[in-house]
């Protein structure tokens, strides 16, 4: 049974960043849908001394290897040659794949010594071919561990994982492994880890917290056990009691998406005026697909004179101040008028790295949405660099608009209302 592999990307320009390490994302995630926890990651250069002693290492501490890239046509594509020396066995020409190959290759000069590399296998492996490119995978079993050759180009080595890898590891798997994410958006990290100490300092079940600005993610996984699917529904509760905010379950969702199928569910429309954000809320709105259905439009105000002309009185900046509950609440109403909206949302405040009053630091943000004559409005504080903290508001500028139209936080269907 398969229960852990390591991951081991080859290539100099992965290593060296000229290329992002996708394909270890997209693997590490396959495996896990499959049952089998990625436990390892790293990325070797075209060097066979490298990319032997990796392997070698890896099947010290784990059940499977998969090794992606390096078994392309050119001479310092090295992967077969390394793992071939790395388990002590041969490789052989196929005649079978040197004749497909030879018929879908281009006559270009080279191509017989290209065609060549890549009909090579290993001795005893079993051949996935490539249903859309050139080099097959291949799979061999050294003593009681496996090891997966997949080529790099990312479109080739998901073809061959999905329809040959998939079939092979649901055969391996000792159990399904259910990884539910729980997002929170009003809470900083350091706050829901204290909250979340008991189940995060324990490994059954497993747990982490992941982080960004204006966001929080809890990751937890349980087996499909009867045992693992009854602590999976006792985590739930646990968490959504423990947490003293709103606990999202998005699943593949976001929460854009959501507010966006629900306006158009729902026949409102949304527009927005932005200081601090200038415009990354509307973005996120308008980026979702069908958007123009219920977004109509925004401003940013970044100057308090265009907040003026815009609608939001004089005199409550003056009296309030720019960055303060006052003014995004005017601000939410004066773009729900001037834009005829059912909903309308507002962000102000003082992203740095200079600005700020004693009273309003820099890291000092307010958002604000209105509905008829309801109202929500939220301050944060974040001693976090400028992008951070704008980034921070867009989050709590859709939590304003959550609470407001009080929405669900298990994202489900949305249905359409006549």
């Amino acid at each position: 049974m398969i229960r852990e592999a390591h991951i081991v990307a080859v290539g100099d320009e992965v290593l060296w960043g000229e290329t992002i390490n996708t394909n270890a994302a997209w693997m590490a995630r396959f495996l896990m849908s499959l049952g089998v926890r990625p436990t390892f990651q790293c990325v070797v250069p075209d060097d066979e001394t490298a990319i032997r002693t990796t392997v070698q290492q890896s099947l010290a501490n784990t059940d499977l290897v998969v090794v992606i890239g390096g078994l392309g046509p050119t001479a310092d594509d090295r992967t077969l040659d390394a793992v071939s020396h790395a388990l002590s066995l041969p490789w052989y020409l196929d005649e079978a794949i040197l004749e497909q190959l030879s018929q879908r290759h281009t006559r270009t000069a080279g191509w017989e010594t290209s065609v060549q590399r890549q009909s090579r296998v290993l001795t005893g492996a079993e051949v996935w071919p490539n249903p859309r490119g050139q080099a097959p995978g291949q799979r061999v079993t050294w003593q009681d561990r496996q090891v997966v050759l997949l080529p790099g180009p990312p479109r080739e080595m998901q073809g061959i994982a999905e329809k040959w890898m998939a079939p092979w590891l649901e055969t391996q798997r000792p159990r399904v492994i259910h990884r539910d994410t729980y997002s929170i958006f009003d809470l900083g990290e350091s706050a829901v880890a204290a909250h979340l100490f008991p189940l995060l300092n324990g490994q059954h079940p497993r747990a982490g917290i992941y982080a960004q600005p204006g966001r929080v993610d809890i990751r937890v996984e349980t087996d499909d056990s009867l045992a693992g699917r009854v602590q999976r529904q006792r985590v739930r509760a646990w968490l959504k009691h423990r947490v003293p905010v709103p606990v999202y379950e998005l699943g593949n969702d976001t929460r854009e998406a959501y507010l966006v199928r629900w306006l158009v569910a729902h026949g409102m429309t949304v527009a927005a005026m932005e200081s601090l954000t200038g415009g990354m809320i509307l973005s996120q709105l308008i980026a979702v697909p069908g958007a123009s259905q219920a977004v109509l439009g925004g401003i940013v105000a970044y100057q308090d004179r265009m907040k003026v002309e815009h609608g939001v009185p004089d005199r409550v900046i003056r009296d309030y101040g720019v960055v303060s509950a006052e003014t995004a609440l005017a601000m939410a109403r004066a773009v729900m008028r001037e834009f005829g909206a059912t909903v309308g949302i507002a962000s102000t405040g003082y992203a740095g790295p200079d600005g700020g009053t004693p009273e309003e630091p820099v890291g000092t943000f307010y958002v604000a949405a209105v509905h008829g004559e309801r109202d929500v409005v939220r301050r944060r504080y974040s001693p976090l660099d400028r992008e951070a903290v704008r980034q921070m508001a867009c989050h709590t500028a859709v939590s304003a608009v959550w609470e407001l139209l009080s929405l669900p936080t298990l994202l489900t269907p949305v249905a359409r209302q006549d």
